[in-house]
């Protein structure tokens, strides 16, 4: 357990050194919130557990919206954000690839690469869905974190990792639409 602790610390501590890229990544959101645009939040794997939390808990940002493949229509005041545990995933670089048409502010939340790769293409797979997003982070998730007897690793905390990144946009939000007032206006 120390170790699986250990590591997940070592991940989310990295993130004081994107403090500006998170701004920047919250900002789009805010824009959108405030112009009266949505977000909208897309999850792949496990990491569509970010969406109850991102669209039913009680930390949710204001317009949000789950979306679903051919089941939305984004405007040019939307922001997009992207979950997925492959940064190769087809899925994900086709939400991608679709809002970017509009065009509209893309955030993407991915592994760094797929080791997981199931076969020659995948792991040859250079180009990520993030390439194309207007910001990228990246959880720093490579595989499992606690390594087993067998030479296996277990623990693989993408879900755990993501909705950390989701909490330091949601919170950056929050702070910039009440720096603007936007909370004053609804009531």
């Amino acid at each position: 357990m120390k170790i699986f602790q250990t590591q997940v610390q070592g991940l989310l501590n990295r993130f004081t050194d994107i403090e500006d890229e998170l701004e920047d990544a919250a900002r789009m959101i805010a824009q959108s919130i405030i112009s009266e645009g949505k977000v909208w939040i897309f999850g792949e794997k496990e990491m569509k557990g970010i969406i109850h939390q991102a669209v039913e808990g009680e930390d949710s940002f204001p317009n949000i919206m789950e979306g679903t493949i051919g089941g939305h229509s984004t405007q040019q005041l939307d922001t997009v954000i992207v979950f997925s545990p492959d940064p190769h995933s087809q899925w994900a670089d086709h939400v991608v690839s679709t809002a970017k048409e509009v065009p509209c502010n893309v955030i993407g939340v991915s592994s760094e690469r797929n080791l997981a790769a199931t076969s020659p293409a995948e792991s040859n797979n250079d180009t990520s869905w993030g390439e194309k997003c207007d910001l990228f982070f990246s959880t720093g998730v490579k595989r499992g974190l606690v390594p087993t007897e067998s030479g296996q690793f277990l623990g693989h905390p993408h879900l755990l990792v993501g909705l950390h990144i989701y909490y330091l946009l949601y919170l950056t939000t929050m702070e910039f639409l009440e720096e603007h007032g936007y909370f004053e206006e609804e009531n």
